[in-house]
């Protein structure tokens, strides 16, 4: 049973290395997008056979017996999470799902996962920095809206979600669009 977990394991491994161009480091967020429907398919599949795995063994013998194997299911769901939130314009759940992943697993648990966590860092790092870039666009949008500049914070608005798409940043523009000039 063992055994099957960590082939599984290493085959969806696989099959996401392929789709992310081997772990290629994210540099823009306009160019992820989402894993291939069949290798998402297999990572959630991956996550629930897990799941199960660890209810059947116990979770003591699961994490002393393949920890490596469950760390990597965990961070091969967080690149499928990520690449759907991404394209989906929600840079904020991506940037908390990464933190919350890299908290608590901020080391990979082996040389043939160093290269999905250096993934993750650096989706992270970009997260932040896009981040701290758009509130700096955030300072000026919210500064021309409130002194009834409106058609300038729309510029400042689309900005923002350009720099880090988000749907706070999204509903402002939509309302933004809608009021009658």
């Amino acid at each position: 049973m063992i055994e099957e977990f960590r082939k599984q394991t290493e085959s969806v491994l696989a099959q996401v290395r392929d789709a992310t161009g081997n772990f290629r480091e994210i540099d823009r967020v306009d160019t992820v997008v989402n894993l291939p429907v069949a290798v998402s398919a297999n990572v959630a599949t991956l996550a629930n056979r897990a799941r199960d795995f660890r209810a059947k063994l116990g979770y003591e013998t699961a994490f002393h017996e393949s920890l490596a194997e469950t760390e990597t299911v965990d961070a091969l769901t967080v690149v499928d999470l990520i690449r759907r939130a991404f394209p989906a314009g929600d840079a904020p759940a991506a940037r908390s799902t990464l933190f919350i992943f890299l908290k608590r697993y901020p080391e990979p648990p082996g040389d043939n996962q160093k290269r999905l966590w250096r993934y993750l860092t650096s989706a992270r790092s970009l997260c932040d920095r896009l981040k701290n870039e758009a509130e700096t666009h955030l300072k000026r949008a919210q500064s021309l809206d409130s002194a009834g500049k409106e058609n300038e914070a729309l510029r400042e608005y689309r900005e923002i979600y350009r720099i880090y798409p988000n749907p706070v940043t999204a509903k402002r523009i939509r309302l933004l669009e809608n009021q009658p000039r």
